[in-house]
């Protein structure tokens, strides 16, 4: 009976998320980062490795499918390679409600000692506010270890918070694969101060039967030295995963991570709907040199900034969760955010070159709940 309602979940959500990638305006994304680390897995002697993972994804207006690989050489000459593929898909709003639906695939082999491979799916109900969100559902799936497959099955539930200045969340999952089962509560956050971005975790797991306890943690941080070229650090332990076949362990690792930049060409057909007045008082925070509009694109309405001799435009808005975005280069100093805005009323503010956040000219302005001004963009 588990088994096949975990097949169905897994159909419903690979099915939901592939109707969901309908040709439309997307944004792909694209990298490579390639590090030198240190890695003490549980029971085992550190050892140095290179690592190299390059990664891609495509997202729209309410779809993303994503694809990353790692290959780890260690100085035994034996080899780690990691694959994983996820698909996502959210539907239209329901007031402040949204269904999510994905699915994941993974595999991975080190040498020729241990195989692994997996496949899930997840339901997620997510209740949306302007700067914050909480969600909870399901999940389902099958584990294959080399010595057949058995089903997985599970929980979670989570809230997450956005600010200007970074992001919290709070994550927790009960997981059960054949007779392991254990519970991890994890909080995450983010700050980001122009080039420097640090993110850090804190996880316990308990609750578990066969999936060891503990308390675990990293932290990492980013450098960017230009638009497409960023210094990375990290250090942190984790647990054991049997979802994904991986036994605790601690690591440092230092790289680089390099982006393309992309140049799509689009023309700016409209300006942005009415204004609304800020409050009494208020001092607006104006982008001397930036300018927003509105556009058409294959039926969708898409934000577009006009900047000149900017090599860095971040958006972020209640339509990005208040986490920052990169707009890629759209040429002739204009930066675009590809996925489409539904009709409605949207917050947002913006940063030029990592400088301070903003409301570019030809958006209105309007205070926001944390003493602040914020953008205002209107989608008839």
């Amino acid at each position: 009976m588990r088994r096949r309602a975990t097949r169905r979940l897994l159909i419903l959500s690979v099915v939901c998320a592939a109707a969901g990638a309908a040709p439309c305006a997307a944004q792909v994304e694209a990298g490579l980062d390639a590090a030198a680390s240190v890695v003490k897995y549980d029971g085992y002697l550190a050892s140095g490795a290179a690592a190299l993972t390059p990664s891609v994804a495509w997202r729209s207006l309410r779809t993303s499918l994503a694809a990353r690989g790692t290959l780890l050489v260690f100085e035994s000459g034996h080899t780690n390679i990691q694959g994983l593929l996820t698909a996502s898909t959210y539907s239209p709003p329901i007031g402040k409600l949204r269904v999510e639906a994905s699915a994941e695939a993974g595999a991975s082999a080190y040498s020729a000692f241990a195989q692994f491979a997996h496949a899930l799916a997840r339901l997620r109900l997510h209740v949306l506010r302007d700067r914050w969100g909480l969600w909870a559902g399901p999940l389902a799936g099958a584990i294959s270890r080399g010595d057949g497959g058995r089903g997985a099955s599970g929980l979670s539930a989570g809230w997450w918070g956005r600010t200007p200045a970074g992001a919290l969340d709070v994550t927790w999952t009960r997981v059960a694969v054949g007779d392991t089962a254990y519970s991890d509560l994890q909080a995450r956050v983010r700050w980001q101060r122009g080039a420097f971005d640090v993110q850090g975790s804190a996880d316990a797991r308990e609750v578990s039967r066969g999936g060891g306890t503990g308390g675990y943690g990293d932290v990492s941080a980013t450098l960017r030295l230009t638009d497409r070229m960023a210094l990375i650090v990290a250090a942190g332990n984790y647990p054991s995963d049997p979802v994904n076949g991986s036994i605790g362990g601690r690591f440092v690792t230092a790289g680089v991570r390099l982006a393309p930049r992309s140049s799509p060409q689009v023309a700016i057909v409209r300006q942005l709907g009415p204004s609304l007045l800020p409050r009494e008082g208020e001092t607006p925070a104006r982008l001397d040199g930036a300018r927003a509009a509105l556009e058409q694109l294959d039926g969708l309405t898409i934000l577009v900034v006009q900047v000149t001799g900017s090599q860095r435009v971040e958006v972020m808005g209640d339509f990005t969760d208040w986490q920052p975005v990169v707009l890629p280069a759209a040429g002739e100093g204009r930066y675009r955010y590809v996925p489409g805005l539904p009709a409605g009323m949207y917050r947002f503010n913006l940063r030029v070159d990592g400088g301070p956040w903003g409301v570019p000219q030809g958006a209105s302005i309007t205070a926001d709940e944390f003493g602040g001004s914020v953008g205002v963009l209107v989608v008839p």
